[in-house]
């Protein structure tokens, strides 16, 4: 198969960032958000929401990373956005609801940004839940509770919840789950596909980094690319504009380097090597 050859290697430093609100590791090809306040759960500070998006940017942005994996530490995942900024905000008079700044730049880094999985380890209400629900894939510990609990401290759904939650689990579950505020066991949350797997608590993480691994073996830019023709695609009535869509981007994507390298890793009777980073190492 003449003119086919393995990808070319662009080697891309990336220091590593300091962080107060989360911890982060890389394992394999997987790059791992702690939320690290376990003392109250998890709470979404405006702080931990800047640095959880600033870590994403610079993992999106490095070559060695090809998933992301959220998780928290302790026994909560999230337990939504810090009330305090409820109560500063009604004792100063304000007339909106106080939304993190960053609400929409979330919105819009995840449906752009590698593949993200949630790993729920525990709690994850209101926004701790929301904010997930963007995300490509949701695994929970058996020991993880959901709420959306808007309503049951008089407030409305956010972060894009009334748009993403039906379309994961269907309207009559989604309104069921946001008009009762109630909690929701894992196996539920399963049932409903509001999450895609459910583990043991102490085989969890591993089970997420697992499946983040898998998708990261394959080449970022057609896991990019998939992302966005899903997200173009899933709401769109007109088949003909979503088969133009995919046919445009498939095209494209047969003269990607990524493909060629599947084309000859299938001839030569071997695994594609799409992520071949020792050459990095060894031109240091």
């Amino acid at each position: 198969m003449m003119g086919l050859r393995t990808p070319r290697i662009e080697c891309k430093k990336v220091l590593p960032m300091t962080h107060e609100n989360i911890l982060t590791e890389v394992r394999g090809r997987v790059g791992i958000i702690t939320l690290n306040q376990p003392d109250r759960l998890n709470p979404m500070s405006n702080e931990m929401q800047r640095e959880k998006i600033d870590q994403v940017r610079e993992w999106n942005d490095d070559e060695s990373v090809g998933a992301i994996v959220i998780t928290g530490a302790g026994r909560g995942f999230c337990s939504g956005a810090d009330i305090a900024k409820f109560e500063a905000a009604v004792h100063n008079g304000l007339n909106e609801v106080p939304l993190l700044p960053a609400d929409v730049e979330w919105l819009e880094l995840v449906l752009d940004s590698k593949p993200i999985v949630c790993a729920i380890n525990g709690v994850a209400v209101g926004l701790g839940v929301t904010f997930t629900l963007p995300c490509d894939m949701r695994v929970a510990s058996s020991e993880a509770r959901f709420s959306f609990r808007f309503a049951a401290i008089g407030l409305t759904p956010e972060y894009g919840s009334t748009h993403y939650l039906p379309q994961l689990i269907g309207m009559g579950k989604a309104m069921e789950f946001m008009l009762t505020a109630r909690f929701i066991e894992a196996q539920e949350a399963l049932a409903a596909g509001l999450v895609n797997y459910v583990y043991p608590p102490k085989e969890m993480l591993a089970k997420a980094v697992e499946l983040a691994q898998q998708i990261a073996e394959n080449p970022d830019w057609q896991l990019r690319k998939i992302k966005s023709l899903m997200h173009e695609n899933y709401m769109e009535r007109d088949l003909s504009l979503v088969v133009r869509h995919e046919r445009d981007t498939f095209r494209e994507s047969q003269g990607t380097e990524a493909h060629q390298e599947a084309l000859l890793a299938f001839r030569e009777r071997r695994k594609p090597n799409f992520h071949n980073f020792h050459k990095c190492e060894a031109a240091e």
